[in-house]
């Protein structure tokens, strides 16, 4: 797409609802887990490194009571999120509804379009020009993020542009969420095939091979 009279300008936060995470205090560890059931993905920073435009799991979660009693903001599945303290820049897709700390901003909208426009735009977006300062890592803050300069094509390049990213976006939440289906299947079996719990000689290879092919 290329701008033209029909684009518009203006602050992100004028486009997308943008809303910050949070951290419950870590001197009160009740409100944390390990165990991804039955509570809430908590998105780091560290997390947003893994490969892949999407993200659907995290390596600590939050409480439902954490959520609700230390009003952590919940992401809705779609959203954009940005990394913007420390590292700078990392940019994600929520791949399910989840949480994050106060180190990530969550772009949201009703508006699906929008949503598919924001990811490649955050990921190109030059965050050097959003500081004044030697160190962009201090001079990014939540307002500088709410503030941040939005290119929004009008309405018609943009069902264009999402009609035809849609395919795409589809087939690369699919296959994230494959691949994390298959590294939770190692992690339940790499055990118990080092145990010997699970003996591999009795595994029909032929019926395995042509399951797989």
């Amino acid at each position: 797409m290329s701008p033209n009279e029909n684009w518009t300008e203006g602050r992100a936060d004028s486009y997308y609802e943008i809303g910050i995470g949070k951290t419950p205090p870590r001197k009160e560890p009740e409100w944390f887990s390990d165990v991804k059931a039955d509570n809430h993905v908590w998105l780091s920073i560290k997390d947003m490194g893994e490969t892949g435009t999407y993200s659907l799991d995290s390596s600590e979660y939050l409480t439902d009571a954490a959520v609700n009693a230390k009003n952590v903001r919940r992401v809705p599945a779609g959203s954009v999120l940005l990394s913007f303290k420390l590292t700078v820049g990392r940019v994600k897709i929520a791949g399910c509804n989840m949480t994050t700390n106060e180190a990530i901003a969550c772009f949201a909208s009703d508006d699906k379009r929008k949503l598919a426009y924001a990811y490649p735009y955050l990921r190109s977006f030059d965050y050097g020009k959003l500081g004044s300062t030697s160190s962009i890592a201090t001079a990014v803050n939540s307002k500088t993020v709410k503030a941040m300069p939005f290119a929004m094509p009008g309405d018609l390049e943009l069902s264009e542009f999402y009609l035809s990213t849609k395919p795409i976006y589809e087939q690369l939440l699919a296959t994230a969420k494959e691949s994390r289906f298959f590294a939770q299947l190692r992690d339940v079996l790499l055990p118990k095939l080092m145990s010997g719990e699970i003996d591999v000689s009795k595994v029909d290879l032929t019926q395995l091979n042509s399951h797989l092919a």
